[in-house]
C-alpha cells in the first residue's frame, strides 16, 4: 500500500511543486519515497511515489520500480505473488526481492496487460514503457485502490491516489463540482458512483477494472475483465455451494493475511467481519486482534456479539469509544483530506477505529466489504427474493411467512416494509434515494437527476446486488476505507472481493440465497463450525455505525455558527430552510442523513472556497 502520482505532457513540472506532492502522500507512504523523471523531444512524465512497507521492507523493494524498458508506481498488494513468482520462475526468471512488486514487474514484462487477468490483489498501477513513451494507468477489479486524473488544455494528464496531488501538480486551485455535491446531498452516497465524477471540477475517478493507455496518439481506456454474469447452475448441490463457498473464502483470507508486518482486525458484531475473523484465528491458528466501535445507541449497539465472539474464538479485542467534543474538528480533517465530504456517518465512525488501529501499530486491518453485495444482506433482497420464481405457491407462502415474522419487525424504512413491491412494480427504485424530491427543494434553483442502474442480467435480485457491488454501495466503502485507513498509514484489506467467490456466487440460484429467512445463508452455513452460533443466527443487521446526536449537539451555538455562517454554499442553498429544518423533529434516520449531508458540504464548499 502506497501513494501514486505522475503526469505525462508538455509541461515542466517544477521541483517545488514535486516535492510537495510527494509530502501529501507522505500519510500514505511514510516509509520511502521517490521520483522518476523522463524527458524526450519536449514529452515529460514523470512518476512520483511514496511507500508503506508491507512486502519485503528492504529498499530493492523500493518505487519507482524499474524493469527491463519499464517503469512502475503501484499502489497496492498483488496477493498471489508466491504463485505468480513460482510460475515465472520456471519460465527462467530469476528473482532479486521478496515482494511482490517485482512480481508484478515482471509479469507485466512477460504478459503484457493480460498480466492483469492473472493478479489476484488490488492496484492502482502506474507503468511507463520508454520504448514507446506510453503511459498505461490501471486499476484493480473491484475499485479497491483510487486513481483520479485531470486533463489540462495543452493535453497533459495529471493522475494521483489524490486529487490535491493533481492540483499540486497541475499548479491549480480546487474549484467546487456543485453538480456531484447535488447529487450527494439530493440522492446521496448510493449516487455518487454511478458516474465518475469528484466533487472537484475537472477531476476524474478512474473506476475499477479499467487500463488506460496515454501517449502522443491519444488516449484509449477499456475494461480488461470480462465481468462475470450471473449463470445459475441447478446441477450443482446446496450442500456443495456451501462446501465450495467456505474453501474459496479460507483461501482468499489465507492470500490477504501475507504481510511482513502485523494485521489488525475490524471487528463488528457481524458475520461478515467474524467469517474473517473466525478463518484466521480458528481455522488458519492467526493471532487476531480485533477493533470495535462502542455505542451508546441501541439501534447500532453490539457489545454483547463482539464479546461473546471474542470469548468464543479467543481474539483479543480493542474497543474504542467516540467522544462528542472533537466532532467538527476531525469531520473537518477528514473533508481536507477527502477534498469533499464524508460520504456518511459510519465513515466519521470508522476514522476513529483506523486511528486506534494505527496507535497500536498496525499497518494493515481487514474487513468484510462485499459481503452484503455477493451473498445478500440488505433488507430489500428479501422483497427481490420474494418476487423471485418459486418452484411452488408453498415455497412462496413460507417465504412471506418468514419475511413477516423475521425481517418486517427490524426494518426502519416505510418504503421496505411491503413484501409485494417488486411483484407489483419490479423498477421500484424510490427507497434508494428515499425523500430526494423533498431535499431538493433545499436549493434555490430545481434540481433533479433520475435514478439510473446498468442492466447486468434478467435476475432482479442479482441485477440489484451487482449495481450495490460495482456502482452503490461497495465503491463507496472502498473509497472511504481508502481515506480513513491511509489517514493513518493503515493499508486495507477485503477477503470478499475475490474474482474467485464473486464467480462461484453468481452460479449460485437466486432461490438458495435466503432461506428461512436469512440473508447470506450460503455464507452462514459455510460458517458453521468457525463463527460462533449466536452470531450466524444474529438477523439485525448493524455493522460501525453511530447516531450524530450521540456525536454532536446540533443546538449549540458552536454548531450553528459551523452551520449558518456566511458562505457561498448559500449562493446555492436556501439558508432560511436550513435554519428552518435545524428547528425541526429531526429524529427519522433519513434526515438525520441528511443533515450530515448538509454538514459535510457545507464545509467542503468552505475549505475550498
Amino acid at each position: 500500500m502506497c501513494g501514486i502520482a505522475g503526469y505525462i505532457g508538455h509541461k515542466v513540472i517544477p521541483k517545488i511543486n514535486l516535492e510537495k506532492c510527494l509530502t501529501q502522500l507522505y500519510a500514505r507512504g511514510p516509509d520511502d519515497r521517490g521520483i522518476y523523471k523522463y524527458n524526450d523531444g519536449g514529452l515529460n512524465v514523470g512518476l512520483l511515489h511514496s511507500r508503506l512497507s508491507i512486502l519485503d521492507l528492504d529498499n530493492r523493494s523500493a518505487q519507482p520500480f524499474y524493469f527491463q524498458k519499464y517503469v512502475f508506481s503501484y499502489n497496492g498488494e498483488i496477493y498471489n505473488y508466491l504463485e505468480l513468482r513460482e510460475e515465472l520462475e520456471a519460465l527462467g526468471h530469476k528473482f532479486q526481492t521478496n515482494g511482490d512488486t517485482e512480481v508484478l514487474a515482471v509479469a507485466w514484462a512477460k504478459w503484457g496487460k493480460e498480466a492483469l487477468n492473472r493478479f489476484d490483489g488490488m492496484w492502482a498501477l502506474a507503468v511507463f514503457d520508454t520504448s514507446s513513451n506510453t503511459l498505461t494507468l490501471s486499476t484493480d477489479p473491484f475499485g479497491e485502490k483510487p486513481l483520479f486524473y485531470m486533463r489540462g488544455t495543452d493535453g497533459t494528464v495529471w493522475f494521483g491516489s489524490q486529487i490535491d496531488c493533481l492540483m499540486t501538480l497541475a499548479d491549480e486551485k480546487p474549484r467546487p463540482n456543485w453538480r456531484h455535491l447535488k447529487r450527494y446531498l439530493v440522492n446521496g452516497y448510493k449516487s455518487l458512483y454511478k458516474y465518475e465524477d469528484s466533487f472537484v471540477e475537472g477531476v476524474v475517478r478512474l473506476p475499477g477494472n479499467r487500463v488506460m493507455e496515454i501517449s502522443i496518439s491519444g488516449i484509449s481506456e477499456r475494461p480488461y475483465w470480462k465481468r462475470p454474469s450471473y449463470t445459475p447452475d441447478f446441477t450443482i448441490k446446496r450442500d456443495d455451494f456451501v462446501a465450495e463457498a467456505r474453501a474459496t473464502l479460507i483461501d482468499s483470507v489465507s492470500r490477504r493475511l501475507r504481510s511482513d508486518v502485523p494485521l489488525a482486525f475490524c471487528m463488528s458484531g457481524g458475520i461478515d467481519s467474524n467469517s474473517i475473523i473466525a478463518i484466521a484465528a480458528a481455522h488458519l491458528g492467526f493471532d487476531v486482534h480485533g477493533f470495535t466501535i462502542m455505542n451508546n445507541d441501541g439501534r447500532y449497539d453490539e457489545q454483547e456479539l463482539v464479546e461473546l465472539s471474542s470469548r468464543e474464538l479467543n481474539v483479543r479485542n480493542e474497543k474504542i469509544i467516540l467522544r462528542q467534543e472533537d466532532f467538527l474538528p476531525v469531520l473537518q480533517s477528514m473533508i481536507k483530506a477527502r477534498h469533499g465530504p464524508v460520504a456518511t456517518i459510519s465513515y466519521y465512525t470508522q476514522n476513529h477505529l483506523y486511528r486506534a488501529i494505527s496507535d497500536k501499530g498496525y499497518k494493515v486491518a481487514l474487513s468484510g466489504t462485499g459481503a452484503d453485495e455477493m451473498f445478500s444482506g440488505y433488507y430489500d433482497h428479501h422483497l427481490l427474493y420474494l418476487s423471485s420464481k418459486f418452484e411452488d405457491s408453498m415455497q412462496y407462502s413460507q417465504a412471506l411467512q418468514n419475511w413477516k415474522h423475521f425481517v418486517e419487525p427490524v426494518i426502519r424504512n416505510p418504503l421496505l416494509k411491503d413484501p409485494e413491491m417488486y411483484l407489483e412494480t419490479p423498477s421500484a427504485r424510490a427507497h434508494v434515494y428515499y425523500k430526494n424530491n423533498y431535499y431538493a427543494e433545499f436549493f434555490l434553483d430545481s434540481w433533479h437527476e433520475p435514478f439510473v442502474e446498468t442492466f447486468y442480467c434478467g435476475s432482479l435480485m442479482r441485477n440489484r446486488m451487482m449495481n450495490e457491488l460495482f456502482h452503490e454501495a461497495v465503491p463507496v466503502i472502498l473509497a472511504e476505507d481508502d481515506h480513513n485507513a491511509m489517514m493513518y498509514s493503515i493499508e486495507n484489506r477485503s477477503p470478499f472481493l475475490s474474482r474467485d467467490l464473486l464467480e462461484l456466487c453468481l452460479k449460485i440460484p437466486d432461490r438458495e440465497l435466503i432461506k428461512n429467512g436469512f440473508a447470506k445463508s450460503i455464507l452462514r452455513e459455510a460458517m458453521v463450525g468457525l463463527v460462533p452460533k449466536r452470531i450466524l443466527e444474529e438477523r439485525r443487521k448493524v455493522g460501525f455505525n453511530s447516531s450524530l446526536f450521540e456525536l454532536v449537539d446540533i443546538h449549540s451555538n458552536n454548531f450553528r455558527e459551523m452551520l449558518l455562517d456566511n458562505s457561498i454554499f448559500y449562493d446555492v442553498i436556501d439558508r432560511a430552510r436550513v435554519e428552518m429544518f435545524l428547528r425541526q423533529d429531526l429524529s427519522l434516520n433519513s434526515d438525520s442523513k441528511f443533515l450530515f449531508n448538509l454538514i459535510n458540504a457545507k464545509m467542503a464548499i468552505d475549505i475550498m472556497e
